[in-house]
């Protein structure tokens, strides 16, 4: 019985999504999964391709939904006990001789496993392969671990998930967070690093389309292009670890977070000297990128010992980024506070 589900969120034509299609089907035929793709690109053609292609694909036309409605829909759709996220012009493959990642094995204390993650563009071919585990104890380990694996990108978005555990989270955020951005999926992957211990699979190689990120030009214009779309200011790229850290603070706080109760303030302890800690000193490395009030609220968080009121102190620094925001981020955490 299939473990896991590819679940692909698609709005390319047939012509520009097709090689990550067959990619994933010929995946799942090597390693016994599922593939589901929500479709809104409106391609006749490709719909004509899909439909009946193959018993491990479940096709979902989603009309007109947005981005997130149809990452939504791709997720709700899956039953499996493991989900994979996958761009429709990314690539994966099974590497032939290696044994599938047994995945019904998985310890407890796991959240998913991390494939061998090679970012690819047109302009600069395959670059430098990751290939690691998560698997300290402390979440802050984790999380230090993984921002330097990542060398600057984040691919490894791209990993096997326990499903309950991420689609309750992306439930969560999908409804309630204040942006839904794109920019947001460096929260997504470190809240579920901070949930458990992630394992690596070398049988399993994906290689991520980063063509929009391969120089130094196209990634600042990418990056004001998520932060615009997402209704922010295009130079909302400095305030990126506030950003961080107020979601991933409210992600692991909130009451549907697999982390028991009692542990979940030692949690916010961690991410707070792991996150916040981390923009408050690119504060101080460049002053003159930040108004006085932010400044002042810098210093203030600095010596603030108690993790929820510092948490307080970035709502207030975050309605330096966009007026407004702080109280879209508590009706966030309230949202998502609330009894299930």
């Amino acid at each position: 019985m299939p473990e896991l589900s590819i679940c692909m969120p698609s709005n390319r034509n047939l012509a520009e999504a097709r090689a990550a299609i067959d990619s994933a089907l010929a995946y799942c035929e090597a390693r016994d999964a599922l593939l589901i793709i929500s479709d809104n690109s409106g391609d006749a053609e490709k719909r004509a391709y899909l439909e009946g292609l193959s018993p491990r694909l479940t096709l979902i036309d989603a009309g007109n939904a947005t981005l997130s409605e149809n990452l939504r829909l791709a997720l709700n759709a899956a039953t499996t006990a493991f989900i994979m996220p996958m761009g429709d012009d990314d690539e994966i493959r099974a590497v032939e001789g290696m044994p599938a990642f047994d995945l019904a094995s998985l310890p407890y204390d796991y959240v998913g496993v991390l494939p061998v993650s090679i970012p690819f563009s047109v302009a600069r071919g395959d670059m430098e392969a990751k290939a690691f585990a998560l698997t300290a104890e402390d979440p802050g380990e984790r999380i230090a671990q993984y921002s330097s694996g990542a060398k600057g990108n984040n691919s490894l978005y791209y990993s096997i998930f326990r499903r309950d555990v991420f689609n309750s989270m992306m439930h969560d955020f999908l409804e309630y967070h204040p942006t839904k951005g794109l920019y947001c999926d460096w929260a997504i992957i470190v809240t579920m690093i901070c949930y458990g211990k992630m394992a690596h699979d070398p049988g399993t190689v994906f290689r991520y389309n980063m063509s929009n990120w391969d120089s130094a030009q196209k990634t600042g214009q990418s990056n004001a292009d998520l932060y615009r779309s997402a209704g922010l200011p295009a130079d909302a790229a400095k305030f990126h670890g506030l950003l961080l850290y107020l979601d991933v603070f409210v992600l692991v706080m909130r009451s549907g977070s697999p982390v028991p109760p009692a542990e979940r303030q030692r949690l916010a302890r961690i991410v707070n000297n792991r996150l916040l800690a981390s923009f408050i000193t690119g504060v101080a490395n460049a002053p003159q990128d930040y108004d006085g009030t932010l400044r002042h609220l810098a210093t203030m968080a600095v010596d603030e010992n108690d993790s929820f009121v510092a948490f307080q102190i970035a709502l207030m620094m975050i309605d330096r980024l966009q007026p407004g925001l702080k109280d879209r981020y508590v009706a966030f955490f309230k949202a998502v506070m609330a009894p299930a």
